[in-house]
């Protein structure tokens, strides 16, 4: 039985770790390879999500980054412990890169399965078949440049959308990587649907700025004002160095009773909250290809999603699954997300073209792609 090792920075919350698990699971249900995860960070001595639990899992340091703590000594004016908490965090950055490249050095493997760009730039094995997924797409300089160094050792370079694949052929310097398109999957669901009566909007992720739920909330005062919609309520799943400040808007607009800022919940309860809901909301600033824009559709949720250069395109059918808003354009979103709040009728159409057009991304579809690669 061939083995395959996988390569995460940790197992907690988040849609890079969701997605991967899920595949990792996938994988599990064939019952053709042996399974491992080497994760740098043990941050809840578990793996957020659901994992089989034949898959064997290998932590490289029993805590994660010590960011918070020092933000905390700096805020609480200790210097002396604010020093020593930099002083750890240089240590836990230098543990990190140099514990991964001894780990990857020394994997006795088949096939090696990189998350992230870092690790793939430490992978310079030649006896291994070696897979990279970057759920990243960052179109800028730097980025550009990280990508040219970093794949020399790559076999296979899986993309999510053909936009990125084009972008990414373009940019890499080798000939060795082959660069193959195989989207996200999603769970198929039977258990959870929305009606698209309740009046309630969400949104879901991490509350940092790429994800720029600040506009959303902006987005959604005006709304409340213009319309005098005060029951129509609004969610934001998630957690991030940006709560504090997202409250301080929420209490500043006066619309406590109408925006919930909710911690992290596991996908079940994802699910649980998206069918409770009637129009799902995307102001990302960038985004790879948005799993849980898939999951609100796949419940049969109404999407609007800015327009951004790869991702929620290839995704959404404009105005027949979802709403796709050009240029960042704030008052063309707050439109039709007022036009969804005031049709009933509307929501339930554009849900339901939603809900068939993702059947295409259930897991039991995209693991078929992979088990090509793996052959």
């Amino acid at each position: 039985m061939k083995k395959i090792t996988f390569l995460m920075l940790h197992l907690n919350y988040g849609g890079l770790e969701k997605q991967t698990i899920t595949l990792i699971n996938e994988f599990a249900k064939v019952h053709k390879f042996e399974l491992e995860i080497v994760s740098v960070y043990d941050i809840i001595g578990k793996s957020f999500y659901n994992l089989d639990e034949s898959v064997k899992v290998k932590y490289l340091l029993k805590y994660g980054p010590n960011k918070e703590e020092i933000k905390k000594c700096l805020n609480d004016g200790k210097y002396f412990k604010f020093i020593g908490q930099i002083l750890k965090g240089i240590k836990i950055v230098f543990l990190k890169y140099f514990l991964m490249k001894k780990e990857i050095k020394n994997l006795k493997t088949d096939y090696i399965f990189s998350t992230r760009i870092e690790f793939s730039k430490q992978i310079k094995r030649k006896d291994t078949i070696n897979i990279s997924q970057e759920h990243s797409y960052i179109d800028n300089e730097k980025y550009i440049n990280q990508i040219k160094t970093s794949f020399d050792y790559i076999d296979y370079l899986i993309v999510m959308t053909d936009k990125a694949k084009q972008n990414y052929e373009k940019w890499l310097n080798t000939n060795r990587t082959d660069i193959k398109v195989i989207p996200n999957m999603i769970e198929e669901n039977t258990k959870y649907m929305s009606t698209c009566e309740n009046k309630k909007i969400i949104s879901v992720g991490r509350l940092e700025d790429v994800k720029d739920f600040s506009l959303l909330i902006s987005i959604f005062s005006k709304i409340v004002i213009k319309n005098k919609c005060n029951d129509w309520k609004l969610e934001i799943l998630g957690n991030g160095s940006l709560k504090p400040v997202l409250k301080a808007q929420i209490d500043v607009l006066g619309l406590t009773d109408n925006i919930k800022l909710i911690d992290s919940v596991p996908s079940e309860e994802v699910y649980k909250r998206l069918s409770d809901s009637s129009i799902f909301v995307l102001t990302s600033k960038s985004e790879s290809f948005s799993l849980v824009l898939c999951e609100a559709m796949n419940v049969g949720l109404p999407v609007v999603s800015f327009d951004i250069d790869v991702g929620p395109r290839e995704i959404i059918n404009n105005f027949k699954t979802g709403y796709l808003i050009n240029g960042r354009d704030e008052e063309e979103m707050r439109a039709m997300i007022e036009m969804l709040i005031d049709n009933t009728k509307l929501r339930k159409g554009i849900g339901s073209e939603a809900k068939k057009s993702v059947q295409k991304y259930y897991s039991s579809n995209i693991i078929n792609k992979w088990l090509e690669i793996l052959k």
